[in-house]
Protein backbone atom coordinates (compact mmCIF):
# COMPACT_ATOMS: atom_id res chain seq x y z
CA UNK A 1 0.00 0.00 0.00
CA UNK A 2 1.43 3.26 -0.99
CA UNK A 3 1.41 5.55 2.29
CA UNK A 4 1.17 9.40 1.87
CA UNK A 5 2.26 11.53 4.64
CA UNK A 6 -0.34 12.89 6.49
CA UNK A 7 -0.95 17.12 7.41
CA UNK A 8 -3.22 18.71 9.91
CA UNK A 9 -3.18 22.44 10.93
CA UNK A 10 -4.96 23.98 14.04
CA UNK A 11 -4.72 27.93 14.07
CA UNK A 12 -5.04 29.12 17.74
CA UNK A 13 -3.67 32.37 19.81
CA UNK A 14 -2.55 33.99 16.32
CA UNK A 15 0.08 31.09 15.53
CA UNK A 16 -1.07 27.84 13.06
CA UNK A 17 0.20 24.61 14.66
CA UNK A 18 1.05 22.38 11.87
CA UNK A 19 1.06 18.59 12.36
CA UNK A 20 3.35 16.39 9.83
CA UNK A 21 2.68 12.04 9.84
CA UNK A 22 5.10 10.40 7.98
CA UNK A 23 4.31 6.87 7.68
CA UNK A 24 7.97 4.97 8.01
CA UNK A 25 6.74 1.30 6.94
CA UNK A 26 4.59 0.25 10.04
CA UNK A 27 5.96 2.99 12.29
CA UNK A 28 5.28 6.88 12.36
CA UNK A 29 7.24 9.80 12.90
CA UNK A 30 5.54 12.88 13.84
CA UNK A 31 6.35 16.59 13.71
CA UNK A 32 4.24 19.17 15.29
CA UNK A 33 5.70 22.81 15.46
CA UNK A 34 3.93 26.56 14.83
CA UNK A 35 4.36 28.30 11.75
CA UNK A 36 6.23 31.28 12.87
CA UNK A 37 9.13 30.08 15.62
CA UNK A 38 9.02 26.27 14.87
CA UNK A 39 11.69 24.06 15.82
CA UNK A 40 12.57 21.28 17.76
CA UNK A 41 12.00 21.30 21.67
CA UNK A 42 11.11 17.84 22.43
CA UNK A 43 11.78 14.61 20.84
CA UNK A 44 9.74 11.48 22.53
CA UNK A 45 10.47 7.94 21.51
CA UNK A 46 7.38 5.55 21.53
CA UNK A 47 7.45 1.46 21.11
CA UNK A 48 4.47 -0.19 21.46
CA UNK A 49 4.62 -3.48 23.67
CA UNK A 50 2.56 -6.15 25.15
CA UNK A 51 1.13 -4.97 28.27
CA UNK A 52 2.60 -6.91 31.56
CA UNK A 53 -0.62 -7.90 33.23
CA UNK A 54 -1.08 -9.44 29.40
CA UNK A 55 -3.51 -7.82 28.65
CA UNK A 56 -3.74 -5.24 25.65
CA UNK A 57 -0.56 -3.35 24.42
CA UNK A 58 1.56 -0.56 26.42
CA UNK A 59 3.56 1.60 25.81
CA UNK A 60 7.43 2.49 26.87
CA UNK A 61 8.48 5.90 25.93
CA UNK A 62 12.01 7.36 25.90
CA UNK A 63 12.27 11.17 25.77
CA UNK A 64 14.77 13.87 24.89
CA UNK A 65 14.32 17.74 26.06
CA UNK A 66 16.03 20.51 24.58
CA UNK A 67 17.18 22.66 27.70
CA UNK A 68 14.21 25.38 28.62
CA UNK A 69 11.75 23.93 26.85
CA UNK A 70 8.41 22.77 27.83
CA UNK A 71 7.01 20.69 24.40
CA UNK A 72 7.82 17.11 26.39
CA UNK A 73 3.71 16.94 26.75
CA UNK A 74 2.29 17.44 23.47
CA UNK A 75 4.88 15.24 21.90
CA UNK A 76 4.30 12.05 24.51
CA UNK A 77 1.02 12.22 24.47
CA UNK A 78 0.54 11.96 20.69
CA UNK A 79 3.58 9.52 20.27
CA UNK A 80 2.29 7.16 23.07
CA UNK A 81 -1.87 7.05 21.60
CA UNK A 82 -0.47 6.73 18.19
CA UNK A 83 1.82 3.90 19.11
CA UNK A 84 -0.45 2.06 21.55
CA UNK A 85 -3.62 2.15 19.12
CA UNK A 86 -1.30 1.26 15.01
CA UNK A 87 0.72 -1.21 17.72
CA UNK A 88 3.80 0.03 16.06
CA UNK A 89 6.83 2.48 17.19
CA UNK A 90 6.41 6.37 16.82
CA UNK A 91 8.84 8.86 17.19
CA UNK A 92 7.34 13.08 17.38
CA UNK A 93 9.27 16.03 17.67
CA UNK A 94 7.11 19.27 19.38
CA UNK A 95 7.89 22.69 18.99
CA UNK A 96 5.47 25.41 19.30
CA UNK A 97 6.96 28.77 20.65
CA UNK A 98 4.96 32.15 21.45
CA UNK A 99 6.89 35.09 23.52
CA UNK A 100 4.95 35.69 26.72
CA UNK A 101 2.90 33.04 26.58
CA UNK A 102 0.29 33.48 29.52
CA UNK A 103 -1.59 30.29 31.12
CA UNK A 104 -4.55 30.52 29.23
CA UNK A 105 -2.84 30.63 26.04
CA UNK A 106 -0.98 27.67 27.16
CA UNK A 107 -4.19 25.73 27.78
CA UNK A 108 -5.56 26.75 24.37
CA UNK A 109 -2.38 25.26 22.66
CA UNK A 110 -2.54 21.98 24.62
CA UNK A 111 -6.45 21.86 23.53
CA UNK A 112 -5.87 22.29 20.10
CA UNK A 113 -2.84 19.63 20.17
CA UNK A 114 -5.45 17.46 21.44
CA UNK A 115 -7.84 18.18 18.46
CA UNK A 116 -5.07 17.19 15.83
CA UNK A 117 -4.22 14.39 17.88
CA UNK A 118 -7.88 12.85 17.59
CA UNK A 119 -7.58 13.72 13.76
CA UNK A 120 -4.44 11.93 13.37
CA UNK A 121 -5.44 8.51 15.04
CA UNK A 122 -9.24 9.05 13.75
CA UNK A 123 -6.88 9.27 9.93
CA UNK A 124 -4.49 6.50 10.60
CA UNK A 125 -7.64 4.27 11.94
CA UNK A 126 -9.27 4.50 8.72
CA UNK A 127 -6.50 4.21 5.70
CA UNK A 128 -3.86 2.42 7.70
Amino acid sequence: MDMKQLNYKKTVCGITILCDVIPMGPDYTICIRDDKNGHIGSAVLSIARPSLTGEGISVTSSVLNRLGHKDEEIARRIAETVARRQNCTVVCTCGIHIDHIRPEQIQEILDACRELEENVVESLTRHF
